[in-house]
């Protein structure tokens, strides 16, 4: 199920296994919070475990997941697998206790976007949450909110321009929403965000591949020069600016869903529709020309 379903599906029944996963820092920590919170667990210190070690033995999660909550109606255990370079011992342990299917506590395996994380363990068992990127209505309601806690509005269009300058990153857009709340007067306004909010380097690249369609000359050689600082040279900012062309090619020329896309670039399927946009700014000819350099 994908984050914004979570919720109610809580509310609905609760599964005994969960696993969190996907590319945004502040949903998966949020999908984590509302599981927590829906089962009402007393004395947290004692029945709230987890496993975030450079090394863990399955084993001794098995061994947490079977022992009774204390002084609760519910314990709940959380693996945190978000570091590729951690190492987890005897998963067979894992799947033995899977495959019982007799479960008296709540388990939460966190991912991220570590895929390989879940390699050889039994999925079938776990409802999945997946927390790659919010509907951008939801988002911009989300840091409406957040703006609203620190005590200020924000008009549309400057919550539009936070999401476009932090490519809809929500951890860096809320951080954004709380330095602005901090500078700003009563409400938060797109001058605001255009003086105060840094643009990522996203952003920038989608900036130098409109000024290079429009052939606005000194706009790309100002863009150039801000992001060699942000790359520190030229070598990383020639490899960002050719995969970006690559994957306008590749949707100006194949006609797939902006989730296929995504899934093949690995990158939000916001990234995918502005990608989309500019594809059709170019000619396909310009892009073999710059697949040719």
């Amino acid at each position: 199920m994908k984050f914004e379903e979570l919720k109610k599906s809580l509310a609905d029944s609760k599964s005994k296994n969960y696993i969190i996963a996907g590319k945004d820092l502040f949903l998966c920590d949020n999908a984590y919070r509302l599981i927590f919170d829906s089962l009402n667990i007393e004395m947290r210190e004692l029945n709230e475990i987890k496993f975030a070690s450079a090394e863990v033995d399955f084993i001794d999660v098995v061994s947490a997941l079977n022992s009774p909550a204390v002084f609760s109606d519910n314990k709940i255990v959380l693996v945190d697998m978000t570091n590729k370079f951690n190492k987890y011992k005897n998963i067979d342990a894992l799947n033995k206790y899977l495959d019982a299917n007799d479960y008296i506590n709540t388990l939460v395996v966190r991912v991220g976007d570590n895929a390989d994380g879940l390699k050889g363990v039994n999925t079938k068992a776990f409802t999945q949450v997946e927390c790659n990127e919010l509907p951008r209505d939801v988002a911009i309601k989300l840091l409406t909110i957040e703006a609203k806690k620190m005590g200020r509005t924000i008009t549309p269009e400057a919550v539009s321009m936070v999401l476009d300058y932090t490519n809809c990153d929500l951890m860096y857009a809320i951080n954004e929403i709380n330095k602005l709340s901090n500078y700003s007067s009563s409400q938060i306004v797109a001058g605001d965000v255009d003086t105060l909010t840094a643009k990522g380097i996203d952003y920038k690249i989608y900036e130098l591949t409109e000024a290079l369609a429009k052939k606005n000359v000194s706009k790309v050689y100002e863009i150039l020069g801000d992001l060699k600082h942000k790359k520190n040279g030229y070598q990383g900012l020639l490899a960002l600016i050719y995969s970006h062309f690559r994957r306008l090619l590749h949707i100006a020329i194949t006609k797939l869903s902006f989730a296929e896309y995504a899934e093949i670039f690995g990158i939000k399927e916001y990234a995918v529709k502005k990608s989309a946009e500019q594809a059709y700014m170019f000619k396909p000819p310009v892009f073999l020309l710059l697949h040719q350099l």
